[in-house]
């Protein structure tokens, strides 16, 4: 929707330059911020004072309330000390503490260390504790129903018996000059200084009376205000309207001066005449006027009230407005003539603001884009017409006639042959020389060519910003897109800006530098980002502002040279919104920019609502560091106060730490950190709640600590602290863990041991038995070799000796017996004494030499084919592995022997700490795989060789050796191998 159907259903002309002037005379504003009974507020509060830590203390007839920005919480105790009721009548801040009186009488004094209860009628006035004063040396009074009270060396000493009447004391209060006031009953009286008796103080009847600092303000009906005290002589304060007021002024913060009307709460704002007029008004809560006698302006120059509804603050905003009435949007503000500011609304005229503060309107309605060419040369655009502005000169243009009603013009910027570019909403890009205009075709065949916005940097280039994440450099014969590859992901462009030479493009998604052909986004540490930068400036000090949704984004000089140099990092940013005076967001398509610089280096902003300033070189600060309060301490059975040194008892492994700090200006700010010794490594962040729990805890000491800054960033680094401990329970301490410890020494050394033996013992047992079962095997075996194999040989033997004898006719046959019979004997012999060697196992020599003489005995001269290695320390084998593994090698060096036709045989023994390698190969003819796999058929050397393997738990592979022939590789473990 155009400007034109949004002004027509809000209607009228703003006269915006002298509305805002009589808005704002004194250029102050105010934020107004209520809390009421759904934000934990208390109800019909009678008293606020802030003592010395910065919280903000409530008394009221349902109890006692602290504020520290955040919540409210509602206290049954006052510095970890107990109130003796909760139907509270007054508070004060005293020296380091707080005063309470009661409503059914009473006092106490609380301070962190002590608390000190007063009871009625025991030393202490009966009655209501109506009010509290002190005076500079530290002197209590009190104002109760039955009197007024001094205290005095403990004591409370009657004060004004002689001139005051009898009667309820409702006020007491010292003035700035030190003077005592009172007021008993309806009359008021003042303690001169140097006297000891009061005097009254006339009061107009029916009259508003307000108590200040330097005495009674008094507004009669109709009348002016009227200042009384007890010296002949009246001053007077003078309203604009006296009619419209319901009492006397009250001084807020920053010198300002409060009243209160039937509409609402005003404050007032004195003219060069002296006379008090309103400046600001903040309309009623809840249909009633504010409650003026229950005041309070914190440390931090904020304007507490107690109301009715609730409670309320008042802060005055960083940021200057000029507030335009409730039917105006569309706000416009850039630099004009010179060091003019000029403003403009939608549907009001274009004011041209001067340096020394006079406003001078136009006949410009509407305003919509504005170029300043030159000091003395002003485009404008509006909603109908283009308006130049050159020395005292001004014309006004309509557009172009084919475009019909109710297209705006969006954009205006100036080639670097002064040739006039001006935007027009949903037409596209046009040129205006010499009062005529012309379609600009540098753009066509680009889709959707209208810009957004457009610029001319200081190098003479014309940029153009178009929706989609598109920019356009404009040439003298066309428009030149940055290419996609250049990576700008900001959405519509709104917003173009050379930073020293250096082009940065916001839009709806954010900042990016081009440099070149790449887009550099601009993130921020902030969370949150950046959406639809309608405006960017560069301010005198070099800080970059942008204005976005959220508020004005700060990015100081330092941060944005670190962006310069390595665009990938972060920056640090400061954001000034809605709490800092800032209302409204800007226009989703003009006037753009929504950022102006002024001459005198203030940095205008403007929105839909309102326009306003900062002086970026002034910004008020708030210099004070807030204090950190620690408030509790709490575990599952009860709550502590968290004093130092406090001891938790035994099993405390949960806790709960709440905690806080004073800043009671913008307290959203406000960041607070926290640390646990001994669990955490570093600092922790806190938010909003302001507590942390902290579990799986164990018994010894500890120390949390916090720290705080405010929303200018003061930090208070000294914080608060203290101590705890968790007391151990016996199971949990020191000495205990070390009995426990070096008992399940004592135990494991004894379960070791204890272990070891009886592995030890099976093993000798296992070993045992298989050795006694392979002695008795072999000893059968001897025996059964001995007794029959040898015996029936050596008859054999006897027989064929004979068998010589009787031949020996025959010399020939003879001697061939005689030869069998000398092998047989030598037979019998070696037989014997293997049977004698089965009772001990052989070494590798031993077993090789037997290898050797088996291949001799199969074929005359084999022997020469035969090598023996040995790999590592040679080590006993056991007896039966000993006796298996020469048989398996012994099958295989007689088969490469009988069978292979090799050159060479090589037997290897390898002696490994895992286990017992060995391998018998030859260089022959090889063997088939499936013979090598289950033997020759009806053969059964293969088939035993394996069976014998199984038996040892060992692995054997017959397979092709590595040059052809065939290889047997055993494997055996090193348990089952060796002795």
């Amino acid at each position: 929707m155009g400007i034109h159907r949004w002004a027509a259903l809000l209607g009228g002309v703003i006269a915006l330059a002298v509305q805002a002037q009589e808005l704002y005379p004194d250029g102050q504003s105010f934020e107004r911020r209520r809390w009421t009974q759904a934000d934990g507020a208390p109800q019909q509060a009678l008293s606020v004072t802030q003592t010395d830590e910065g919280l903000l203390w409530f008394a009221s007839a349902v109890g006692l309330y602290t504020f520290d920005g955040i919540r409210f919480r509602q206290m049954n105790q006052v510095y970890g000390h107990a109130l003796p009721s909760n139907n509270i009548m007054s508070t004060r801040k005293v020296a380091g503490g707080l005063a309470v009186g009661y409503y059914f009488g009473g006092l106490s004094i609380f301070t962190p260390g002590h608390a000190t209860h007063y009871v009625a009628g025991q030393g202490f006035p009966r009655g209501s504790v109506l009010g509290i004063s002190t005076d500079s040396d530290g002197r209590m009074y009190v104002a109760t129903s039955s009197g007024l009270v001094m205290r005095q060396d403990s004591q409370w000493l009657p004060v004004g018996q002689d001139s005051l009447p009898k009667g309820s004391v409702n006020l007491v209060k010292h003035d700035q000059s030190g003077r005592l006031w009172a007021r008993v009953g309806a009359e008021y009286y003042v303690r001169p200084l140097g006297s000891q008796a009061f005097v009254p103080v006339p009061v107009p009847p029916k009259a508003r009376v307000t108590w200040r600092m330097d005495g009674l303000y008094v507004l009669a009906p109709g009348k002016q205000v009227q200042v009384l005290d007890a010296q002949p002589t009246q001053r007077q304060e003078r309203y604009d309207q006296p009619q419209l007021y319901q009492g006397p002024p009250v001084p807020g913060p920053h010198g300002t001066l409060w009243a209160t009307r039937a509409d609402g709460l005003v404050r007032l704002a004195r003219g060069g005449d002296g006379v008090l007029r309103a400046a600001e008004l903040f309309a009623s809560a809840m249909g009633r006027e504010a409650q003026f006698d229950k005041i309070s302006i914190d440390r931090e120059d904020n304007l507490w009230l107690v109301t009715p509804g609730g409670i309320e603050r008042l802060r005055r905003h960083r940021f200057h407005r000029l507030e335009a009435p409730s039917n105006a949007f569309f706000w416009l503000a850039q630099r004009g003539f010179g060091e003019e500011l000029w403003l403009g609304a939608s549907r009001a005229p274009l004011a041209r603001l001067a340096a020394d503060g006079s406003r001078v309107p136009t006949e410009v309605e509407s305003p919509s884009a504005l170029l300043r060419q030159a000091p003395d040369h002003v485009w404008v655009g509006s909603a109908d017409a283009l308006w130049e502005f050159h020395g005292k000169a001004q014309q006004r243009w309509a557009l172009p006639p084919d475009l019909g009603r109710g297209y705006e013009v969006q954009a205006l910027a100036a080639e670097a042959g002064g040739r006039l570019l001006v935007a027009i909403s949903r037409n596209g890009l046009w040129t205006f020389e010499q009062g005529q205009w012309r379609q600009d075709q540098r753009l066509h065949g680009i889709e959707e060519p209208m810009p957004t916005c457009m610029l001319s940097d200081g190098q003479g280039r014309t940029w153009l910003g178009l929706t989609n994440s598109r920019l356009a450099e404009l040439t003298p014969g066309a428009a030149r897109l940055l290419p996609a590859s250049a990576g700008l992901q900001v959405g519509n462009v709104l917003s173009l800006l050379d930073a020293g030479g250096k082009l940065l493009v916001g839009g709806d998604l954010g900042v990016a530098w081009v440099e070149g052909g790449t887009a550099h986004p601009l993130r921020l540490q902030q969370p949150g980002g950046l959406q639809r930068i309608t405006g960017m400036v560069l301010d005198r000090q070099g800080s970059l502002w942008m204005h976005s949704n959220s508020g004005l984004h700060r990015v100081r000089q330092q941060e944005l040279a670190r962006f310069w140099a390595a665009p990938a990092q972060a920056l640090e940013s400061e954001l000034f919104n809605f709490e800092d005076g800032i209302n409204g967001m800007a226009a989703q398509s003009r006037p753009l920019p929504s950022l102006a610089l002024a001459h005198d280096g203030r940095l205008y902003y403007a929105t839909m609502t309102e326009s306003g300033w900062i002086d970026p070189a002034t910004i008020p600060r708030n210099t004070r560091a807030p204090t950190v309060l620690l408030q509790s301490l709490r575990t599952a059975e009860r709550e502590y106060q968290p004093a130092d040194q406090l001891l938790l008892p035994q099993r405390t492994t949960a806790i709960e730490l709440a905690f806080t700090a004073t800043a009671l200006s913008i307290p959203e700010r406000v960041r607070l950190k926290f640390r646990l010794d001994g669990v955490d490594t570093g600092w922790r962040e806190a938010g909003l709640e302001r507590r942390v729990q902290y579990t799986n805890l164990a018994p010894g000491g500890y120390r949390f600590h916090v720290i705080a800054a405010n929303e200018d960033g003061v930090w208070n680094h000294e914080g608060a602290q203290f101590r705890f401990e968790i007391e151990p329970a016996f199971w949990q301490t020191s000495w205990f863990r070390l009995a426990c410890a070096l008992a399940l020494l004592v135990a494991g050394v004894l379960l070791y041991r204890w272990r070891v033996a009886i592995i030890q013992r099976r093993a000798e047992q296992h070993v045992a038995l298989r050795l006694d079962a392979t002695l008795q095997e072999r000893s059968r075996i001897a025996r059964s070799l001995h007794d029959n194999l040898l015996q029936a040989v050596q008859a054999l033997l006897l027989r064929f000796h004979l068998v010589e004898q009787k031949l020996g006719q025959q010399p020939e046959l003879q001697k061939m017996v005689s030869s069998a019979l000398d092998y047989a004997e030598s037979l019998v012999v070696t037989t014997r004494d293997e049977v004698m060697e089965l009772r001990r196992a052989q070494d590798a020599d031993e077993m090789f030499a037997a290898l050797r003489h088996a291949a001799a005995q199969a074929a005359p001269g084999a022997e020469q084919r035969l090598s023996f290695t040995v790999v590592g320390q040679p080590r006993h084998l056991r007896i039966d592995t000993c006796a298996e593994l020469a048989s398996v090698l012994r099958e295989a060096v007689l088969n490469s022997v009988a069978h292979s036709g090799a050159a060479h045989i090589e037997v290897r023994l390898s002696f490994r700490d895992e286990a017992l390698l060995a391998e018998a190969r030859d260089d022959g003819i090889g063997l088939d795989a499936i013979v090598a796999q289950h033997g020759k058929s009806g053969h059964w050397g293969i088939t035993g060789m394996r069976e014998r393997m199984v038996r040892l738990g060992g692995q054997i592979e017959i397979g092709p050796g590595p040059k052809g022939g065939v290889a047997v590789r055993l494997v055996i473990p090193a348990q089952q191998a060796y002795a």
